[in-house]
């Protein structure tokens, strides 16, 4: 896009000679048009001047717009669909006609305290910032301004989040009352992989190696990995064993679907299992994958084993299942304690 209109006026946004030129250049199309013709001109005639490749200030608005559309090609669809909310609905409205190159830690101060006050939570400002940064950070790496405007970027407190997981009784109990057959290996082999529930939809029988006892997470042509990065999970017995009783009976190409379109949610299923098994809280496809990682920290496996599996980018994500753990041991230790406290009360009866 060498010419575009912002307001009343219109740009130019070209590169001459390796150089890029980005400038106000009138009031119409052809205006900028007859602005762009000429540099080109003058650069061919080895006439063009540092004065005349100035670049004027961009703004948060025009710079957020090309950053989405960036995003829509190399992110994952729900990763895309979240920022782009957050953009429309809080973060453009807010900064829309400020300049990029203008950007203060006041700024995002300022915006943090509105926020705030609307009701937002720590977690949700902390992830606008974050989208702010990247904002910025784009408009570096394209060429809109030249280095980034804020040295630091404010955050907010977060209160540790603990997943929610599942007993080996409750999964037990779960796994037994759904169903449909797919469905039910589908969860047992996700909490015995920790395999994201996107990740199970869209594994394809070309990801499976028996040989080797593996499985490989790679993007599709309409789905890419959470982390955009390819791994490698390594398969206990049961595990291949689930896949070798579904490789006899395949009618997909997907591992777990019987059609020529992936199964994307499970999450009925799994609400009419849990109501059946007796469990009163919420069952979601996400807390199968929490389950098999709290359960092999309780085995005593490797934390940076259990990130590796897991497809953590980074070592804090794993470690917020270790407070979920130590959650859980605190409330077993509680117990002990209370049963010591009634055999006490029972032998004083005596």
């Amino acid at each position: 896009m060498s010419v575009y209109r912002r307001g009343k006026s219109w740009y130019i946004d070209v590169r001459i000679g390796g150089v890029r030129i980005h400038r106000k250049a009138g009031n119409t199309k052809a205006e900028a048009k007859r602005v762009e013709e000429e540099l080109k001109t003058k650069w061919r005639l080895k006439q063009l001047h540092v004065s005349e490749i100035k670049e004027d200030p961009v703004s948060f608005g025009f710079v957020a717009k090309q950053y989405l559309e960036h995003c829509a090609k190399v992110k994952a669809p729900k990763t895309f669909a979240v920022e782009k909310y957050c953009l429309n609905k809080h973060i453009i409205p807010f900064f829309e006609h400020k300049f990029v190159n203008d950007f203060t830690t006041e700024d995002l101060l300022e915006y943090q305290g509105v926020k705030k006050s609307e009701g937002l939570s720590n977690r949700t400002v902390n992830i606008h910032i974050s989208i702010v940064r990247n904002i910025i950070n784009f408009a570096v790496d394209k060429g809109f301004i030249a280095q980034s405007p804020v040295k630091k970027y404010p955050m907010l407190k977060e209160s540790k989040k603990q997943h929610a997981f599942l007993t080996p009784k409750e999964l037990k109990a779960l796994i037994e009352n759904i169903a449909d057959p797919l469905t039910r290996k589908r969860v047992l082999f996700g909490a015995l992989t920790g395999m994201r529930p996107a990740e199970l939809a869209y594994l394809t029988w070309s990801d499976v190696d028996f040989y080797n006892g593996t499985v490989k997470i790679q993007g599709k042509e309409n789905w890419k990995p959470k982390t955009n990065e390819e791994r490698i999970i390594p398969l206990c017995d049961e595990a291949v064993k689930i896949l070798r009783e579904l490789y006899e009976k395949r009618k997909s190409k997907w591992v777990f679907s019987n059609t020529d379109r992936p199964v994307l949610s499970i999450k009925r299923a799994l609400k009419t299992a849990a109501k059946k098994a007796g469990i009163t809280r919420p069952v979601s496809p996400n807390m199968i994958r929490h389950t098999f990682a709290t359960l092999s920290l309780m085995a005593g496996v490797n934390i940076m084993e259990v990130k590796e599996i897991m497809g953590h980018s980074q070592i804090k994500t794993t470690t917020r299942y270790l407070h979920t753990l130590q959650q859980h041991l605190k409330t077993a230790v509680q117990k002990v304690a209370e049963f010591m406290r009634e055999g006490k009360k029972d032998k004083n009866n005596f």
